[in-house]
């Protein structure tokens, strides 16, 4: 999943820009902030186009029924009104169940599978989400939001035809002291409730009038292999795995995992031939000058850092990012900050940090254009002609023209965190997104919206061969299912989305793959066929929630890993890979064309062996609670009520960036 990171939960209320929900008044006072870890450079900020000129801009969207309709089988039956999948979405809410801990760690080799492996395919399916989200039994029990869960990498090495299968949890610093503690102590993005006692002082005093915002780093949102660093992030703090064990090594242990980065990457082919580039960012807010930092990052193929390029922009929110040719584009949404919903409900746990954020309905969103190259550090400032919010974004590339193509995931509504994704009810929350094509012309500053699809789609890949480059094929998770009033069953399929040319705006064809009644697919990612001439030979790997495993162990919930050729979509796996246990949803993952976390070494084994004979325990979850350590109390003096507000203003926008 999953974001704006802690000292961000203040960013995206610009004075420029972002106004309270019911205020349009400018802070008193200005908020001391810590000096940022990179060298302090300013260049020159891009102003956001005014509002003015953008009245009523809900009013010329296109009609929903004006949008191409998706092909794909199960949503040519239209179903009545009082159809609103319930099943359906019973079934798909068993895929967020926690796990019991460390004693759920496993690593052993796969013997279910159906079908074959092919031979030729070999690499390690890597996935990172939250897993465990709740400690203690009776009154002590505590549990937290899925995406606030401690993170659990999942991986599975495929080589000669045969399966191995590890998982353990990313043990970041919060972890290893909760652990230890048997309970929860730290502050969660996500969660209403608050592990700290009194809640009500610590958000009053610590959090708004303190502007301590730190929350707990669960290493959650994504794990990468590059350049030889197995490296696992949630949404700032990167932490170093063993390739070998996926054990933790910590952060800072090589240039990947040193750097503070969002979960997002992309990886795209040097124009002059000299290679692969990764490319992961971040951005951080600045209010002394009120702007927003945004630090690109690219390491080469042996994992060195090659370049940095920080630039500075009004104050935003933004989640992922395309990389083209010659520039880095983040699409910036339209959001501001409900200030009244900071005192009437997170000081009293009735809502969390991510929502105390709302939609921003006097302006469109903007496309940022930053530099990749050269000397120049001018942000070019592009308005949509849509308005919209984009989360996770297919590819881009530069056509013929000098135009930008830019695809991606929108959706008509903000529902921070994911609601309709992580929490449908088939009422309120249910998946209402659309497959989207922005031309952005930068020579008149425009950025035209065309809409490939409204199917209902998220979590896209395409093939890593072709990031920044014209491309055809899409690969995405999607909903199953429609009703006459608009409402869509949940996520439950993959479906392969194809153009008829790299520049189309439409008749786009789609096959769809349903994994079963009660299977619900997960993110699925792109492995190309080694020597491969066509944009789509390869396969489509992807972890699936199965909510009706004869033989589980957990409640009747099973996961098993499908392999399909991308030529052949339609025809569904070639094989089926059972996993020994269960694995909650997730949120992103990888596929390392290097086998790693494969069967033990020799000095894993010895390891395993020295344990055994010395009797070593291994560490159980406890449920027991153990008294928490007070921290000092905060001095909040000489600061009179409308400082307090101005406090609030600029540190309750500082969070959320996976």
């Amino acid at each position: 999943m999953p974001a704006l990171s802690p000292r961000q939960f203040a960013y995206c209320s610009s004075r420029e820009r972002l106004r309270s929900c019911t205020s349009e008044k400018r802070p008193l006072f200005p908020l001391t902030r810590k000096t940022s870890r990179l060298p302090r450079t300013c260049y020159r900020a891009v102003q956001t186009p005014s509002p003015s000129n953008i009245a009523q801009i809900t009013n010329t969207n296109a009609p929903l029924g004006n949008f191409p309709k998706s092909n794909v089988q199960s949503r040519q039956n239209v179903l009545p009104a009082t159809e609103t999948f319930e099943n359906q979405y019973a079934d798909y809410s068993t895929g967020y169940a926690s796990v019991p801990g460390l004693t759920y760690e496993r690593s052993e080799w796969i013997t279910g599978i159906e079908g074959q492996i092919p031979k030729e395919l070999e690499g390690t399916l890597l996935r990172n989400g939250p897993a465990m989200y709740v400690r203690g039994e009776g009154a002590e029990r505590f549990e937290k939001s899925y995406l606030d869960g401690d993170g659990m990498v999942t991986s599975v090495a495929i080589k000669d035809g045969k399966a191995y299968f590890r998982n353990k949890f990313v043990r970041t610093e919060d972890f290893d002291k909760e652990e230890k503690l048997g309970k929860y102590t730290e502050p969660s993005i996500f969660t209403a409730k608050d592990p700290r006692k009194p809640a009500f002082f610590w958000r009053l005093f610590n959090d708004i009038l303190a502007g301590n915002l730190k929350r707990k780093q669960n290493g959650a949102y994504n794990v990468l292999n590059w350049g030889g660093n197995l490296v696992a992030v949630d949404y700032k703090k990167p932490y170093e795995l063993d390739p070998d064990t996926l054990d933790t090594i910590g952060h800072a242990a090589s240039p990947l995992s040193s750097v503070m980065h969002t979960s997002h990457y992309r990886t795209v082919d040097e124009p002059d031939g000299s290679g692969r580039r990764c490319v992961a960012f971040l951005n951080e807010v600045d209010w002394r000058s009120e702007t927003t930092k945004a630090v690109f990052y690219e390491f080469d193929e042996a994992g060195n850092e090659v370049s940095r390029r920080a630039y500075d922009y009004p104050a935003s929110y933004v989640h992922d990012l395309v990389v083209t040719d010659n520039y880095y584009i983040l699409f910036d949404c339209p959001i501001k900050i409900d200030f009244p919903a900071v005192f009437t409900k997170y000081i009293f746990q009735k809502s969390c940090l991510s929502e105390l954020i709302c939609e921003d309905t006097d302006r469109r969103p903007l496309f940022r254009l930053f530099p990749r190259r050269g000397d120049s550090r001018d942000v070019i400032t592009i308005e949509a002609d849509y308005w919209c919010y984009a989360y996770h974004h297919v590819n881009g590339f530069e056509n013929s023209d000098g135009k930008i193509i830019f695809d991606t995931c929108t959706w008509d509504k903000f529902t921070l965190y994911f609601t309709d994704i992580c929490s449908p009810n088939g009422k309120e929350n249910y998946p209402r997104m659309k497959l989207s094509r922005f031309v952005i012309d930068i020579d008149n500053r425009k950025a035209t919206h065309h809409c490939l699809s409204d199917l209902p789609c998220e979590l896209p890949i395409t093939s890593w061969d072709y990031t920044g480059k014209p491309y055809r094929h899409m690969y995405l998770s999607s909903s199953v299912g429609t009703n006459e009033a608009g409402v869509n069953g949940p996520m439950q399929a993959l479906t392969k989305v194809t153009l008829p040319t790299v520049d189309a705006l439409g008749d786009a064809l789609e096959r769809e793959w349903i994994p079963g009644e009660s299977k619900f697919a997960m993110e699925p990612f792109f492995v190309a066929r080694k020597g491969a001439v066509d944009e789509d030979d390869g396969w489509v790997v992807a972890l699936v929630h199965d909510a009706n495993y004869a033989k589980s162990d957990f409640g009747g919930r099973g996961t098993e890993m499908v392999i399909i050729d991308a030529k052949k979509f339609e025809e569904g796996p070639v094989a089926r890979i059972r996993l020994p246990v269960y694995i909650p949803f997730g949120v992103h993952g990888s596929w390392s064309t290097r086998y790693v976390a494969g069967p033990p070494k020799e000095s894993e084994l010895n390891a395993i062996n020295v344990r055994r004979e010395t009797q070593q325990p291994q560490v159980e979850f406890t449920g027991s609670a153990a008294i928490q350590s007070v921290q000092p109390g905060l001095a909040v003096t000489e600061m009179g009520l409308l400082a307090a507000f101005a406090a609030v203003a600029l540190t309750v926008v500082a969070l959320f960036q996976f």
